[in-house]
C-alpha cells in the first residue's frame, strides 16, 4: 500500500497545470501521477477539494543561524516556518559558527541540521580570500553553490575586485556555482562616514544606493565574462540592476548568470521602514517605489530566474538596538515566501505554473537537486504543497514561526497561501501550523546544475 496519495487535485509544475492526483509510495518518492486515484491504495488519503497542488516549494537563500547563534534561529525553530509556508527543502548560507567554508564546518552545519530540520536541507559554502583552493574539495562533498560578499562584510571575508575573478576561475574549474551579493564596499564605506552623525533609520539605507548595486553587479558579469563560470546574481532589487543583467544577457556570447530577487523587495518598498523601524532593515535595503516596480516587472517578464528568501532572522534585542548603527539587517521570510508570490498568481499578474518555474523548478534546476526536487514526475521526491488560491490573510507577526517574532509583512493582506505541506510522503504543516512529530528533514544529495 502506498504511503500518501492526493485527488481531486489541481496539479501545477512549470510544464502546466491540469485536473489529477498524485501517489507516493512508502519509499517517499512520487508512484504515479495520474488522473484519479483510488482512495483504497494509501495510507493517508487527502482531498484537495479542487485547490492546487505544486511540487514542494524550494528555498535557494536561508540563514538558518546554525549551528552557532542559537538566539537567531536553529533548525527546528526556522524549519518550523519552513514547513507552514509551504517549503519542503532549504538551501543554507554559510554565515554559521563554524562557517561552511571548509569541510569541517561543513560537517557542522550538516550535523546541526540531522535531527532537528523539518525540511530536507542543504548546504551552501562561503567563498573568502583565504578558501579557494579549497573550492573543490567543498564542492565534491556536496554543496550547492560558493558564496561571495563584495560589500558589507568585514576585511577576510569580502571579495576584491581580483578574488572575484579567482573565485569564479576556480567555480568554472570544478563545474560549480557561484552566488554572489554586489554592491561597493568603497561606495557603502564613504556613505556610512558621510552619514555618522545620523541617528535614523532610513541612513542605514540611503549608505546603500542603487549605484553601488551596479557597481558590483558590472564586476560580477564581467567575472562571469572572463572566466565562464556560473553565477547567481543574489537579490537584484534595483532598476538599474535589472537593465545591467538584461543588457548582459544580450550579449553574444552570452555570460552564465541567473538572477535571483527576494520577495520583501519585490513586494515592499522603503516606506516599510517608517511603519516598522529596525524590523525592515536588511542588505540590501528596502528600495524606492520605482525599484520595487521594476522587480515586478521583471518577475513577471520571466527575467527573473527565481524567487528566494534571503531568510536572516535575529533575536528581537538584537533589532531594537538604541544605537541605529548597530542595528545587523536581516529579516525572517521562510514563512512568507510562497504567498508573495502566490498573491502576484491570485492577482492575475502570473500563471500558476511561472509561480512553479519560480519557487520550485528553477531554482532546483540551478543548484543541482533537479533530480529529486521542483517537479511532478515519477521517481522524484514526494515533496508536494497545497495552495488555496482564493485564501485571503492580513499577515501577523506570529505567522513567521522564527525566534525573530517580527516581520515588514506585518499588515499586508496577501491572497494564495500554503493550506498543506507534504515532506516525502508525510504532512509536517498544516493550515499555517507544524504538524506534531519526529523532524524528518534529511542532507539531500546534490547533482548535476542543469543551466540549460
Amino acid at each position: 500500500m502506498a504511503l500518501l496519495a492526493v485527488h481531486d487535485a489541481i496539479l501545477v509544475d512549470e510544464s502546466g497545470e491540469r485536473p489529477g492526483g498524485v501517489v507516493i509510495a512508502d519509499d517517499g518518492r512520487i508512484e504515479a501521477v495520474i488522473g484519479a486515484v483510488d482512495r483504497a491504495t494509501a495510507e493517508t488519503v487527502i482531498d484537495a477539494g479542487g485547490r492546487l497542488l505544486f511540487p514542494g516549494f524550494v528555498d535557494a537563500h536561508v540563514h538558518m543561524r546554525d549551528p552557532g547563534y542559537p538566539e537567531k534561529e536553529t533548525f527546528a525553530s526556522g524549519t518550523a516556518g519552513a514547513a507552514c509556508g509551504g517549503v519542503t527543502t532549504v538551501m543554507c548560507m554559510p554565515n554559521t559558527d563554524p562557517p561552511v567554508d571548509d569541510l569541517e564546518g561543513l560537517a557542522a552545519m550538516r550535523a546541526a541540521g540531522e535531527g532537528a530540520s523539518r525540511v530536507d536541507f542543504t548546504a551552501q559554502a562561503a567563498a573568502v580570500p583565504d578558501n579557494l583552493d579549497r573550492l573543490d574539495s567543498l564542492w565534491n562533498a556536496g554543496v550547492t553553490s560558493f558564496e561571495g560578499l563584495l560589500s558589507d562584510a568585514p576585511d577576510g571575508i569580502r571579495l576584491d575586485s581580483d578574488a572575484l575573478v579567482e573565485a569564479a576561475r576556480r567555480t568554472a574549474a570544478c563545474g560549480g556555482v557561484l552566488g554572489v551579493y554586489t554592491g561597493s564596499q568603497t561606495m557603502v564605506a564613504a556613505a556610512l562616514d558621510r552619514l555618522a552623525g545620523r541617528g535614523d533609520h532610513m541612513a542605514f539605507v540611503e549608505a546603500r544606493d542603487p549605484a553601488g548595486e551596479a557597481r558590483g553587479l558590472a564586476e560580477m558579469i564581467e567575472a562571469a565574462r572572463r572566466t565562464g563560470a556560473r553565477i547567481v546574481a543574489r537579490q537584484v532589487s534595483t532598476a538599474r540592476g535589472f537593465a545591467l543583467v538584461a543588457a548582459a544577457r544580450n550579449d553574444d556570447p552570452k555570460p552564465a548568470l541567473a538572477v535571483e530577487v527576494t520577495p520583501h523587495h519585490l513586494r515592499l518598498d522603503v516606506t516599510a521602514v517608517a511603519r516598522h523601524g529596525p524590523h525592515a532593515l536588511m542588505v540590501p535595503p528596502l528600495r524606492s517605489p520605482a525599484d520595487r516596480a521594476a522587480a515586478e516587472r521583471a518577475v513577471i517578464a520571466g527575467d527573473v530566474d527565481f524567487v528566494a528568501s534571503d531568510h536572516a532572522p535575529h533575536a528581537p534585542h538584537q533589532k531594537e538596538r538604541a544605537d541605529p548603527w548597530r542595528v545587523p539587517g536581516g529579516i525572517p521570510g521562510l514563512a512568507t515566501l510562497a504567498a508573495a508570490v502566490l498573491d502576484l498568481a491570485a492577482r492575475g499578474c502570473l500563471s500558476w505554473p511561472a509561480v512553479a518555474r519560480l519557487l520550485c523548478g528553477t531554482p532546483a534546476r540551478l543548484f543541482g537537486l533537479g533530480d529529486r526536487k521542483g517537479r511532478l514526475s515519477v521517481g522524484m521526491d514526494g515533496d508536494l504543497t497545497l495552495v488555496d488560491p482564493g485564501r485571503a490573510r492580513v499577515v501577523a507577526a506570529a505567522d513567521v514561526h522564527s525566534y525573530a517574532r517580527h516581520t515588514p509583512f506585518e499588515g499586508e493582506r496577501l491572497t494564495g497561501w500554503p493550506v498543506l505541506t507534504v515532506l516525502r510522503g508525510r504532512v509536517i504543516a498544516e493550515m499555517g501550523r507544524p504538524v506534531a512529530g519526529p523532524a524528518r528533514g534529511r542532507w539531500v544529495p546534490r547533482g548535476e546544475p542543469d543551466w540549460s
